[in-house]
């Protein structure tokens, strides 16, 4: 019999995958179809900061309806719009306000998914702290983990396909998900005590209440690698080539890194990843590249912030109720895109005034800045674990 995790997971890996394929393929299509870079930006960073004020403003609904309901109805609903947008897609006249709207909208039937895809991955553990962690690395590799595979099949569609296959494949991997969810035994028992009329700022609260030093950490490590896109694009210089190899890189760490999480990087708490993670910004800064070396200390880097994400993840889904996750995980979410979207804008602002060396020293100073804070505040704990868990 089929593990009802690993199809919950194969899903919303599908469901992911098809969604960033589909976005790549808007940056190469468009241009085709006689659409320059500003609405093409447009489109893309309306998708991001939209379902952000919605998730900041109703995210804790997440908590107030069945989480497998939320997901399969959203899903079928993002598929419509996807046949929707194929519809309107013509590479020679195609109208561009209908089609920002209907990729919005999409956008936002995705994200707002987050906070009952959580859920549902905190119903599949059994309670411990190692059953929440697992899942919690699992529903980052089925999230961001589909980068890799979706940049490959990106790839294929761009050189030899169309948006349209693309579309097509993003509404068959929404249906997939969709009836993957369906068919999965629903174990949820919604909490009707809970009232649902709380306050917007109340999930907020929470994210800090449950685990402050996890939330607070998280922050840290955003803002040390806010901007990452760009970042990748300044390292890379004018290559294209590299600039995929740096993407595909990150997409595959987190694969690595969430191996390495569950198996021997568990017995060290998160300080020497900071160390590690600040150090390979520093080295970043002075080797000349694009080279085989800074792709190599890249992928170093990559590796030790997605350990630090995966254990972070782990202590917030592990002491965070089943009753709060939805609302909790939606706010986390908010914050994580704002300081991350954020970064893009000032590393895209400051490129032609800041060094990259400069640039480096400054990620590398926030990263070496916490991991000596840690080491002062949990002394104790730097190596081995927490009671029942790795130490932050």
């Amino acid at each position: 019999m089929i593990n009802k995790a690993f199809l919950f997971y194969l899903g919303q890996f599908l469901s992911s995958m098809g969604s960033l394929a589909f976005n790549l393929c808007l940056l190469a299509f468009m241009p085709k179809a006689g659409f320059d870079l500003a609405q093409i930006s447009l489109i893309l960073g309306l998708q991001r900061f939209i379902p952000v004020f919605i998730l900041g403003a109703w995210g804790h609904l997440a908590d107030q309806f069945s989480a497998k309901k939320t997901v399969v109805v959203l899903e079928v609903l993002a598929g419509i719009v996807s046949l929707l947008l194929l519809w309107t897609w013509n590479e020679t006249q195609t109208n561009y306000i209908l089609f920002l709207g209907l990729c919005v909208f999409r956008a936002v039937l995705v994200n707002f998914q987050t906070g009952s895809r959580v859920k549902i991955s905190k119903l599949l553990s059994d309670g411990s702290y190692d059953s929440n962690a697992k899942h919690a690395i699992w529903q980052m590799k089925a999230s961001q983990g589909a980068t890799l595979f979706a940049g490959l099949i990106g790839l294929v569609l761009i050189q030899y396909l169309s948006l349209k296959v693309a579309i097509l494949i993003d509404f068959a991997t929404f249906l997939v998900n969709g009836l993957i969810v369906y068919f999965m035994p629903d174990e949820e028992k919604i909490n009707q005590s809970n009232p649902g009329n709380i306050s917007w700022s109340t999930k907020f609260k929470e994210h800090f209440n449950f685990n402050k030093r996890a939330a607070i950490l998280d922050i840290g490590l955003a803002v040390s690698v806010g901007g990452l896109i760009s970042f990748f694009a300044r390292v890379a210089g004018d290559s294209a080539v590299w600039n995929a190899l740096f993407l595909t890189s990150y997409g595959l760490s987190v694969w690595i890194a969430g191996f390495m999480e569950r198996s021997f990087a568990k017995k060290f708490s998160s300080i020497p990843f900071w160390f590690v993670l600040g150090g390979s910004f520093l080295l970043l800064g002075q080797i000349p590249g694009p080279n085989v070396e800074t792709l190599v200390v890249m992928f170093i880097k990559d590796i030790s912030y997605w350990i630090i994400l995966h254990r972070i993840s782990g202590h917030i889904q592990a002491d965070t109720p089943v009753s709060a996750i939805g609302a909790v995980s939606s706010a986390r979410f908010a914050i994580m895109v704002i300081i991350l979207s954020v970064g893009e804008i000032l590393v895209g602002a400051w490129s032609k005034i800041v060094s990259l060396e400069t640039e480096t020293l400054l990620r590398a100073a926030v990263a070496i800045s916490i991991g000596i804070g840690l080491v002062v505040l949990s002394s104790k704990n730097k190596f081995g674990v927490l009671s029942d868990r790795p130490a932050l």
